[in-house]
């Protein structure tokens, strides 16, 4: 869904306008190249790295959907051979390709995702009644990419073995970022941003020739020439031309003085290109410096907010950039004003804010005390350290002392800024704050240090479990030594190099679902300590011997136990299961379900659906209840506190979007009651796969159903599943279309690519285009159900070209409507 909801999006993509302008004013910055023999010089040059190109695929979709049928649902296994061939060409010639997807639609772009989609249901009101008059599918100019395709695009091109990213940000910055830090030999893709970002050379997809593997490379140092400025000034000439940051409302009137004065003015171009020469003829003309970009915010029409313009060009700088329009102090930083939009590692505060801005004095104490010991030492000096350390025990400052009030300022900070704190600490680009200049002086390097020591922890503890148990030995928990380790060869050895004891302490943070074979249950944790002689290591949970201590048996505050580091159980459970969902996300591994853990959010975009056809709803509101069962699922609703609603963005008649559906969770009917996500995601065994399996079919509310469906091939049963759910929500499905649905599932499978792309149509009905965008939609609620479940299918049984094709299925529907007999419907497929 998400894909989906930026394939329309990016269709206009960048600096509106310069794409065109560099094909037209400026055609020798249009330099065709080879790329193998561009691969076979990288080799040469580094010999050590193989050539990678990173893959901008967002753009890309659009030009490697070419099958000629693009209006029945979808071509799959037509669209699937031509990725391959798309991989193989560039494997061939030595050269590994690295596709980034956008994983989100960023709050920023809400407004003009919106716009799209109201413009998209137009354009698709006019196809259907295309179809409806002419009873063929349109030429390439009314073409509309089929439903979902970027989202099965992402899956298809993993199946191929290749890597897949999906983005936890807008996808052409962690393009541009990854081709500059991996040194790529280019960026393919169809966007002008990456003629503005300064990292490695850009190719177009627009211009590729798969079979000699030619095509252009786009020169930012020939656009600069031509209009007489530098690489430096690139990001402020996005910014005035008009981005996601600046408005071009306003910037009307800054563009008519630049047109006014500039002498480069010529009356055979259009006004977009005497634009973008005059303002490129304006900032050439005043000195490259912060105070020069103040002066343009002061002129500018900005409202409230005056620092639009430099975030904008802020946005363009990769790591470890800097650019003279921006101080130092600001460079690659989040800012005040950017503290509720996304983040190239966030998540969501949710969780983390809170438990930032709770720490207690005593593990500020220890986690700086080991922080300016081993890392910062060099910035701070020794003399700096608040606590002193001998043999295992910490010893924490006095009132009075410089390291006693370092912690209270450390304290202070936490509590008063925890918002800023965390997402500086959670960007990796980051430097420091821009507010950290209203600290007083002394402040500066401790408050620095302290920025250091938040992403230190991050680090070296992957999820808030092991933030908070960085010591597995609070001072207030007294534990004997020996109710955690009991193994001989670690007498003698300090407690932070015990690695049995740093076992039964995640035993403790991370219990499993079921007491029987407990070991199996827990996933290995890379673990790290930090101490003098530190070791690296991924350890096995292990639970004590006699199941001793638990978070349970433990004393409370007041019995010899910190009570809050026990409370905190269910909250460090949570969050390694979002830490999880986002890694899955980022891989292209789960769908849809770090976005709702993380944010509450989901977004879908248009589908081929016909608005006048009132017997059939809308994809958004048949598949509804089935989401909700899913988000009951994700947010564990029920269980002791309300659950809460979920925003849905989704396209369908009736709906202006002009806020989000606020959908309520409704927990499905499984028997037992519903698993938890730690059993559903962690838990191993034959019963558990039962339980993944039946919470899934709940969802559809076929839990009663099991036994019939898993005698069936893991594809059939989940065409299966879709086909009686659909039947169950929309009562205008006819028999006719069921016998269809089964034709489709029954008859593909023995047909390949090549038969698939010979089969010809003699006409298209409209209701068989709408009712295989719906199908396809279905798969996709399919693919969230199962990653919800903790995948009870394969992914790649729930795929379309494992059980979808759209002239097939409008063949099908054209028979089953004629009344055609069962055996020329089935092709002899009868059993």
């Amino acid at each position: 869904l998400l894909s989906d909801c930026c394939e329309f999006r990016r269709s206009a993509m960048g600096v509106k306008g310069l794409q065109g302008f560099v094909a037209r004013v400026c055609p020798d910055a249009c330099q065709t190249v080879d790329l193998r023999e561009m691969a076979e010089k990288h080799r040469i040059d580094h010999p050590d790295s193989p050539p990678v190109i990173v893959v901008d695929a967002m753009s890309c979709v659009r030009r490697w959907y070419t099958p000629e049928s693009w209006v029945c649902g979808g071509q799959w296994r037509e669209y699937l051979a031509i990725l391959e061939d798309f991989v193989n060409a560039f494997m061939t010639a030595g050269i590994k390709l690295v596709f980034y997807f956008d994983g989100v639609v960023e709050e920023k772009k809400r407004d003009e995702w919106i716009k799209r989609r109201m413009k998209n249901t137009e354009e698709i009101a006019r196809l259907f009644r295309f179809i409806k008059t002419h009873r063929k599918q349109p030429g390439r100019e009314m073409f509309v990419l089929p439903s979902a395709l970027p989202t099965f695009t992402r899956y298809a091109l993993k199946s191929l073995g290749q890597k897949t990213v999906c983005t936890l940000q807008e996808a052409d910055f962690e393009v541009a970022a990854y081709g500059l830090q991996h040194n790529c030999i280019g960026i393919l893709g169809q966007d002008s941003d990456y003629l503005i970002y300064n990292t490695c050379p850009y190719f177009s997809i627009e211009n590729l020739r798969l079979d000699r593997l030619v095509t252009v490379m786009y020169s930012r140092e020939v656009l600069c020439r031509v209009l007489g400025i530098s690489l430096t000034h690139l990001p402020l000439f996005a910014c005035l031309l008009g981005n996601d940051v600046v408005p071009e409302s306003m910037l009307e009137g800054f563009w008519h003085k630049c047109l006014t004065t500039s002498p480069h003015r010529n009356t055979s171009y259009n006004r977009r290109t005497n634009i973008l020469l005059s303002v490129a003829n304006y900032i050439s003309k005043i000195p490259c410096s912060y105070s020069s970009l103040k002066h343009l915010e002061e002129i500018l029409p900005l409202g409230s907010d005056k620092t639009l313009l430099c975030r904008g060009v802020n946005s363009y700088l990769l790591p470890g950039q800097q650019s003279p329009w921006i101080p130092p102090n600001v460079t690659n930083c989040q800012m005040l004003s950017l503290q509720q939009q996304s983040v190239l590692c966030q998540d969501k505060e949710i969780f983390e804010v809170t438990f930032f801005s709770k720490l207690s004095d005593h593990f500020i104490a220890i986690t700086i005390s080991l922080f300016l010991k081993f890392q910062v030492g060099q910035i701070m000096g020794s003399s700096s350290c608040i606590g002193q350390q001998r043999g295992t025990e910490m010893y924490f400052p006095s009132r009075g002392s410089v390291g006693y009030e370092h912690t209270l300022l450390v304290k202070q900070l936490l509590q008063q800024h925890p918002k800023a704190l965390l997402s500086a600490a959670l960007n990796p680009f980051s430097i420091q704050p821009l507010w950290s200049c209203l600290l007083q002086p002394t402040c500066r390097i401790l408050y620095s240090a302290l920025l250091k020591l938040m992403r230190f922890a991050r680090a070296h503890l992957s999820n808030l479990c092991r933030f908070l148990w960085m010591d597995p030995f609070p001072p207030a928990c007294r534990w004997h030594r020996r109710a955690w380790c009991h193994q001989q060869s670690c007498r003698g050895s300090t407690q932070s190099r015990c690695p049995c004891s740093w076992q039964r302490c995640y035993a403790v943070l991370l219990p499993v679902p079921s007491l029987e074979d407990a070991t199996s249950q827990w996933p290995p944790l890379a673990h790290r300590t930090i101490d003098h002689s530190s070791f690296g290591a991924t350890l096995q949970p292990l639970p004590h011997p006699l199941r001793g201590p638990s978070v349970k048996s433990m004393p409370l505050q007041g019995q010899g136990c910190c009570a809050g580091h026990c409370r905190m159980q269910s909250v460090c459970v949570l969050s390694f299961l979002v830490q999880l969902a986002k890694e899955q996300h980022i891989q292209s591994e789960n769908y849809c379900i770090f976005n709702i853990l993380s944010h509450g959010e989901i977004e879908c975009s248009n589908s081929l659906e016909d608005d006048y056809d009132t017997e059939i709803p809308g994809q958004a509101l048949i598949y509804r209840p089935a989401r909700q069962h899913i988000y009951s699922i994700l947010l564990e609703s029920g269980k002791g506190g309300t659950c809460p609603l979920v925003k849905e963005w989704f396209v369908y008649f009736g709906n202006p979007l002009k806020e989000p559906d606020l959908i309520q969770p409704v927990q499905p009917s499984v028997t037992g009651g519903t698993p938890n996500l730690k059993t559903l995601w962690l838990a191993k065994g034959p019963d558990v796969e039962k339980q993944r399996y039946s919470t899934f079919l709940a969802c559809f509310h076929l839990q009663d159903e099991m036994e019939e469906l898993q005698a069936l091939e893991a594809p059939v049963a989940g065409f299966c599943c879709l086909l009686a759910y659909l039947m169950m929500q929309v009562s205008s499905l006819s028999l006719e279309d069921l016998n269809a649905f089964l034709a489709l599932i029954l008859c593909l499978k023995g047909k390949s690519a090549a038969q698939l792309t010979g089969l010809q149509l003699a006409q298209v009905d409209s209701r068989g285009v709408h009712l295989g965008a719906l199908l396809i939609r279905g798969l996709t609620t399919l693919l969230m159900a199962n990653s919800a479940c903790g995948f009870p299918f394969r992914m790649d049984d729930l795929m379309p070209w494992a059980v979808f094709d759209g002239k097939l299925f409008q063949e099908k529907y054209q028979q089953s409507h004629r009344g055609c007999s069962m055996e020329e419907l089935l092709e002899g497929n009868v059993s």
